[in-house]
């Protein structure tokens, strides 16, 4: 800080007439300051700068008050003040000022410093404030009668500070980057840039700058953003805003950079962890039923991502030829199609929800199912399933005689009949009948031809359909050739059968027994 000093001299004089009591003079004013009475008062003032006509134009003011006469012997004082009138400090400022002839000094309020080297009173008074003053009171007694003056010049001396202010300022701009922690990759996330001068100087030519990583880029496909911010006075701040879209989840980390044009720059960086939901879909349900019988699916929903899967919509459609009689939860059917719809809300990762739905079919043929999932900013998954429906050849065998019991040396018909009591088609029945000894093979006829095979074997012709619903029979005659409780025996085997299915018809052979009786 620089001082500039500057001293002012000041030619005010303040006279006084000290008369012997009751006599008096008229006041004289001695000297070149401008000065005034005013009911007994004198008044002399000095101000700077020069020329200053009225005290209030005065930066520096000095001024004298005294009573425009005394009494020889007569304690009385007068006032010297130095004023600042300016609007700055002054400081380091000192007066000298001599005495009155013919005067004896009581008091000085406050004191001199000292003395300078022609006897004056030396005063260092420090500094007076901007708008503020400071005041020197001097008491004592006039000698002898006359004009008694306080010797002709008082001297002001001060330092006004003159300062050369120099600006030193440092450039410093800092780049915050925000980004919400977590973010659903369907949805835009918003990237916040706020470019801030924390420095002491304004950062002209600002430029902000953004590396986005792979996979990360702005809602227009860009993957690098600039901005010119331009001049930012400081404290002062500007923000940004881009739209961004991931193609895939993973945590990104975007990088900034802001510069300005003093070499001062700031980085940043921000981290969002993108998160998707990964559903899987399965359904399970035999491969092969039968027509008339329950067949129950089952559907199994997981979500394998690390986001919700919001708006989980599951959806079955199956072949019209089924019959759905009992489905889960809040699945529902449409009245007009085969399509079967669960709303399930929300699937948080690790979730899953198995789903439910049976019924049957009576009709032949594959009845096919397909299942899809869907939610929001999740892949589409769809499964399919095929159910093989098959009816069930239900044929019943009946054997039945037309007489029993049956005497030695007769004969016998069976009739052995063939009902598909089942859903579907026989095909290719074939009948073998075993006789029981004592029972002889006379003749057969029916659906198909009837061969002996040996003595008591019999063989069918294979039938090779019988439809469901429809009979076959055949007839069988047989003699009796030896008493007793004989077995018919039919064995049927088709193409859907693993074995034989056994049927037998019990028929009791007797031979008479003659009693002779004797007349008496």
């Amino acid at each position: 800080m620089k001082h500039f000093a500057q001293c002012v001299l000041a030619a005010v004089v303040l006279a006084w007439a000290v008369v012997p009591a009751p006599a008096a003079e008229t006041s004289r004013f001695m000297g070149t300051a401008n000065y005034k009475e005013v009911k007994g008062n004198i008044y002399s003032w000095s101000g700077f700068p020069t020329p200053c006509p009225v005290p209030n134009n005065a930066l520096i003011l000095l001024e004298k008050q005294g009573p425009s006469e005394v009494i020889v012997g007569d304690t009385f004082s007068y006032q010297i003040q130095i004023s600042n009138r300016s609007e700055r400090d002054m400081i380091q400022i000192t007066m000298q000022d001599a005495l009155p002839e013919n005067f004896v000094v009581d008091n000085i309020e406050p004191a001199p410093s000292g003395t300078d080297e022609q006897g004056r009173n030396l005063w260092n008074l420090g500094t007076i404030p901007a708008k503020s003053a400071k005041r020197i009171t001097v008491t004592g007694r006039a000698t002898k009668v006359g004009c008694m003056a306080t010797n002709s010049l008082a001297r002001i001396c001060y330092e006004l500070p003159l300062p050369l202010a120099v600006r030193v300022v440092q450039c410093n701009v800092e780049l915050e980057l925000r980004l919400p922690p977590v973010a659903d990759m369907c949805e835009e996330m918003e990237l916040v840039m706020i470019a801030v001068n924390v420095g002491s100087g304004c950062a002209t030519g600002t430029r902000l700058r953004v590396q986005l990583p792979e996979g990360l880029t702005t809602t227009d496909g860009k993957s690098i953003i600039e901005i010119p911010v331009g001049d930012l006075p400081v404290k002062a701040q500007k923000a940004y805003t881009a739209k961004l879209r991931a193609e895939f989840p993973t945590s990104y980390t975007v990088e900034g950079c802001i510069t300005a044009d003093r070499d001062c720059y700031g980085t940043d960086t921000a981290t969002v962890d993108v998160v998707a939901p990964d559903l899987e879909l399965t359904a399970g349900a035999p491969a092969e039923g039968y027509i008339n019988t329950t067949v129950p699916y089952q559907i199994r929903v997981a979500n394998n991502g690390n986001g919700p899967a919001r708006n989980v919509i599951v959806t079955q459609t199956i072949d019209g030829k089924f019959k759905v009689t009992n489905i889960s939860g809040s699945g529902k059917m449409g009245a007009k199609d085969k399509r079967i719809v669960w709303n399930l809300g929300t699937i948080n990762p690790g979730e899953s929800c198995n789903l439910y739905v049976s019924g049957c079919g009576d009709i032949e043929g594959l009845v096919e199912s397909i299942f899809c999932v869907n939610a929001a900013c999740a892949e589409a998954k769809t499964a399919r399933h095929q159910l093989c429906l098959s009816g069930v050849a239900g044929v019943l065998t009946s054997v039945k005689d037309n007489c029993d019991p049956v005497q030695v040396g007769g004969t016998v018909t069976y009739t052995i009949t063939a009902s598909n009591t089942g859903s579907r088609s026989a095909h290719n029945l074939q009948y073998a009948i075993r006789l029981d000894e004592g029972m002889e093979y006379v003749s057969g006829a029916g659906a198909t031809a009837v061969t002996q095979k040996s003595g008591n074997a019999l063989v069918f012709a294979p039938l090779p359909v019988l439809a469901k619903g429809a009979t076959a029979t055949w007839q069988v005659t047989v003699r009796a050739v030896a008493p007793g409780d004989k077995r018919f025996t039919a064995d049927l085997i088709t193409a859907e059968l693993t074995s034989p299915v056994s049927k037998a018809e019990s028929t009791n052979f007797y031979e008479p027994i003659i009693q002779m009786v004797v007349a008496q």
